[in-house]
């Protein structure tokens, strides 16, 4: 059974993909507690793509509000979670309501500020910005069934060392070869991002304003196949339940 299912794997087609955060089902956490972020419910047989070559790139960003003076005139606002300087992308953006402004006039480190130039109205600033609070990450892979639930963790990482480190120059990656199988996921079975961080993390706002956080990185490289492969559910449940 077991090699039968390897033959198909190795005769199905598959192509190169990245998995990003539009593919996932989203979801804000809850602070200070382990809570799943993002869920990607897999359609066709997944293999995750492993080794240096196939870097992983996170940033989560954490998400903070404000409301302008209405008075057109600059204004520095502070968030509470240790903002931070991330080479891989933008360490703040905002939106005044539901217009996207980028990147802030500017931006201090040292005491965890940005400033705007403020519009002439009242408005809601809508802050997502990189923290170098410590925040545990982690990849899972499950197969719910009626019956029981198979986890397994893929990867963690802590989030405050990576926000800060040159993903470029130091790239994570997925290693996974504990089992021939490890790697895989079957349809129905589901690819989770999981988070414990003391700040909100939001995939828009509160208020129905549309925004997002442009700034966030969740790229997953993986290897996707144009169809379901007999047998393989059954064999990454008994891989896993090993």
């Amino acid at each position: 059974m077991f090699d039968e299912v390897m033959n198909r794997l190795a005769e199905a087609s598959r192509r190169n993909t990245t998995l990003a955060p539009r593919q996932f089902e989203t979801s804000t956490n809850s602070q200070g507690s382990l809570s799943d972020i993002a869920t990607l419910m897999v359609d066709t047989a997944l293999a995750l793509r492993t080794g240096r070559r196939n870097p992983l790139r996170l940033a989560i960003p954490a998400y903070q509000s404000f409301e302008t003076a209405g008075d057109g005139s600059d204004q520095t606002f502070s968030v509470t979670h240790d903002l931070t300087a991330c080479p891989d992308t933008q360490d703040v953006v905002v939106w005044f309501d539901g217009e996207y402004q980028g990147s802030p006039q500017s931006v201090n480190h040292d005491t965890d500020e940005f400033t705007i130039s403020g519009p002439g109205a009242v408005q809601t600033v809508h802050a997502y910005y990189i923290s170098e609070k410590a925040a545990s990450f982690e990849l899972r892979k499950k197969t719910p069934s009626a019956k029981t639930t198979n986890s397994e963790k893929l990867y963690e990482v802590n989030l405050g060392l990576l926000h800060e480190a040159n993903q470029s120059e130091q790239p994570e990656y997925l290693s996974l070869g504990e089992s021939e199988l490890q790697r895989f996921l079957a349809s129905d079975m589901e690819l989770t991002a999981r988070l414990k961080a003391p700040y909100q993390v939001r995939w828009t706002d509160p208020d129905g304003d549309d925004t997002e956080p442009t700034n966030a990185l969740l790229q997953v490289p993986a290897q996707k196949s144009n169809g379901e492969i007999e047998g393989l559910t059954s064999a990454i449940s008994a891989d896993m339940g090993r």
